[in-house]
């Protein structure tokens, strides 16, 4: 900032001396150039504390945008420490059956326990579908009143004999708004059109009623359709225990596990087990570490120094010295390097997992030592990312920076408003130079039209009196 000031003092006090031998020369030539003389007394006027505006500007700029990488830099980090918040990233289990592609599978929750169960599948859930007689295209209906039912929930239509074909029916089950989960359609067959209704939902209570009243045709009720497929529960065994469900896909049955079923799946008897996902652990710490390690590189390029050389001059990072990096080149290294007293009551350490502070400042790890660490049950890993953890403390380290009004977002915001005030005072500087030219343009168009003149003048007198090498007009007359 200084240099730059410097240099354009340096070149103002250059154009100035420029002006000056204007001066010098339209004295002694009698015209000036007044447009160079105003530009070069302008520039000397407003080059210095434009300078000084120009260099703040720029250095709030590069704060501005400093700040900006570290904030972002630890959002990727407390992202990085989402999954362990919950505990869900040490909480994670994976789920196997004994036979592969036999329709059966699972999904564990975090509250899942490890274990294994003997699943037999007897029979899947159905949704229930009816198809009714012919019916000829184009066949009126009747009029009256038709009711649809299904899972305690119905519907009442009211047939128009402006409205009464099997199309017009078919339209006014499926844009109902009291619906109760009713899909109707037609089936143009042989013998000629069928109405079709089909159940959105699988289970025995989701059956189809249809109620014709007096007047409606009663082939359109339920009674005297064919069903096609009867609503139905699933039926199965989980080690021995019967249970049903009225969807294939069941919730509750099993701790916190979902269980789904497919077609394939009948009539087999199925092992599914439920052990500890240490692999997706493992990948959630490593993430941990990869985002911890790009905050510390970012902080680092903020905040580096190099000094100057035979061909280059210093550089430092645009947040070297800054309060909000001292800060947090401090808090967050303490707090990873802090040992964590778990349930067990031993203190635990990165270490202890395979993971080290390097000279640098970044973690690395001991791949033998954490795939060792990740085997199910281990207290260090539980004590170091489950709740009131490293990972929990480092969290709440991060937070007051990167919250909104935080730490940082209050300090950009002061660097914004100083950058509101340059561009005010610029704009002041500005109008400044334009008074400034417009009065000098005036003063020195002025003098030079006298110095124009007082030339003439000069000339008319030698013509007249005679110079240094001529004599004048009166001296040839007085002869």
């Amino acid at each position: 900032m200084a240099s730059t000031i410097t240099n354009t003092t340096a070149s103002a006090n250059s154009a100035l001396s420029d002006a000056a031998q204007s001066i010098i020369s339209g004295a002694t030539n009698s015209t000036l150039d007044v447009n160079q003389l105003v530009k070069a007394l302008v520039n000397a006027k407003i080059a210095g504390p434009s300078a000084i505006l120009s260099a703040k500007q720029t250095a709030s700029n590069t704060t501005l945008s400093a700040l900006g990488t570290l904030k972002s830099a630890l959002a990727s980090l407390q992202s990085a420490l989402e999954p362990f918040k919950d505990g869900a990233a040490l909480q994670r289990f994976t789920v196997t059956t004994s036979e592969k592609d036999k329709g059966l599978s699972a999904v564990a929750g975090k509250n899942a326990v490890a274990s294994s169960f003997t699943v037999e599948v007897d029979r899947l859930a159905s949704a229930h579908k009816l198809t009714s007689d012919s019916f000829a295209t184009g066949e009126t209906l009747g009029e009256g009143s038709l009711d649809i039912s299904m899972g305690g929930k119905s519907m009442h239509l009211t047939i128009a004999a402006s409205s009464n074909k099997l199309t017009d029916v078919v339209a006014a089950i499926n844009r109902a708004k009291d619906n109760p989960g009713v899909t109707a359609s037609i089936v143009n067959g042989a013998d000629g059109q069928h109405l079709v209704l089909s159940a959105n939902k699988t289970g025995a209570a989701n059956a189809i009623d249809v109620q014709a009243g007096p007047g409606v045709d009663t082939r359109l009720a339920s009674s005297q359709m064919r069903e096609v497929e009867p609503a139905g529960d699933a039926e199965l065994r989980i080690d021995g225990t019967r249970v049903t469900s009225a969807s294939n896909t069941l919730e509750g049955v099993v701790s916190d596990i979902t269980i789904k079923l497919e077609s394939a799946s009948v009539g087999t008897k199925q092992t599914l087990t439920i052990a500890p996902d240490t692999a997706a652990t493992g990948t959630s710490i490593r993430d941990f570490v990869k985002a911890y390690n790009s905050y510390v590189d970012a902080l680092n390029g903020l905040t580096s120094y190099t000094a100057a050389t035979g061909t280059t001059g210093a550089q430092a990072g645009a947040l070297l010295g800054d309060s909000i990096a001292r800060a947090l080149a401090s808090s967050l290294p303490a707090v990873v390097s802090a040992g964590v007293k778990g349930n067990d009551g031993v203190t635990h350490s990165l270490g202890e997992i395979g993971i080290k502070l390097d000279k640098s400042g970044k973690l690395e790890i001991d791949d033998e030592t954490f795939k060792k660490a990740l085997q199910p049950g281990n207290r260090a890993i539980a004590a170091l990312f489950g709740s009131g953890g490293m990972s929990t403390k480092l969290n709440s380290a991060i937070t007051p920076y990167v919250q909104s009004s935080g730490i940082i977002e209050r300090r950009s915001t002061a660097i914004n408003k100083e950058l509101d005030d340059i561009k005010k005072q610029s704009s002041l500087l500005e109008a400044r130079a334009t008074q400034l030219t417009a009065k000098f343009n005036s003063q020195f168009t002025a003098l030079n039209n006298l110095m124009s003149i007082m030339n003439n003048n000069q000339q008319y007198l030698t013509q007249l009196f005679g110079g240094a090498n001529s004599a004048g007009a009166l001296a040839t007359n007085h002869k």
